[in-house]
């Protein structure tokens, strides 16, 4: 579906009595998001998806889990208070533990502490193996999240609750250098979440300036080229004759890599 849309070949839909292209309503709906990330998770490579985990919830943590056994997306947990059913985004079963993961989109609602406290209560009481449940609230953390986790973790202290939060842009950061050295299968799914990404307004990790020097094949040409760059002002308004030859081949590689990784410049 992701390909469809990409290619514009998805068609239109209804909304609000309105017709919209998918595209536009990918970018409305953060639960095709969580899809097309989450879902694609178990088709990585056990290294591959052993460094996303380690991503969202660090290393340490990541190392506990295991293998992944079972993935279910927003599954209907009998509620408390009133509350007939929680739908938690993500489970992820794995053998020592449980993922429960509150997705919010790049833009829009931000997560909320009671949120995450009646997902956690709903899961526990559907958690008949008694494995150790983690919370991870992916996007839109509030500053204060640290306290709101902690007061979490104080709160389930007799579950060993432990709650982690992680931003998009931490994943963009992260995703982003694994691409050099993936395998074809991981390189192909990391290619789709940034496709992904995009239709959400979301881009590749900035590239500093700095770090695209040292793709130039020599650093004096580079240098003579942009001393004549400086001088190239001053003479543009005299005649042609006087303007000095500017040789931007030492650029090229620069262009190359551009070109390759759609990197945007700070």
């Amino acid at each position: 579906m992701l390909t469809a849309i990409l290619h514009g070949k998805a068609g239109r839909v209804e909304l609000d009595g309105q017709p919209i292209s998918w595209r536009q309503l990918f970018r409305k709906r953060e639960d095709l998001l969580t899809a097309v990330f989450f879902g694609r998770l178990p088709y990585l490579s056990d290294a591959a998806q052993e460094q996303i985990l380690a991503m969202l919830i660090g290393k340490m943590a990541a190392e506990e889990f295991g293998q992944l056994r079972d993935i279910q997306f927003w599954p209907k947990l009998d509620g408390f208070d009133g509350r007939k059913y929680v739908e938690p985004d993500v489970v992820m079963e794995f053998d020592r533990h449980l993922l429960l993961v509150e997705v919010k989109p790049p833009f829009g609602g931000s997560q909320s502490s009671q949120q995450w406290r009646n997902e956690v209560q709903s899961l526990q009481s559907d958690n008949d193996d008694e494995k150790r449940i983690v919370l991870l609230a992916l996007g839109r953390n509030m500053p204060g999240w640290r306290a709101m986790a902690q007061q979490l973790e104080d709160e389930f202290e007799e579950l060993s609750l432990r709650v982690f939060c992680c931003e998009w842009r931490d994943l963009l950061t992260g995703i982003s250098p694994m691409l050099n050295d993936a395998e074809v299968r991981d390189a192909r799914i990391f290619n789709d979440w940034f496709e992904a990404f995009h239709l959400f307004g979301m881009v590749t990790a900035t590239a500093p300036f700095s770090d695209l020097l040292p793709l130039c094949s020599s650093a004096e040409r580079l240098s003579e080229s942009f001393a004549s760059l400086l001088e190239w002002g001053p003479k543009a308004n005299t005649e042609h004759r006087n303007i000095t030859y500017i040789d931007w081949t030492s650029l090229l590689p620069i262009v190359r890599e551009l070109e390759k990784e759609e990197f945007q410049w700070t």
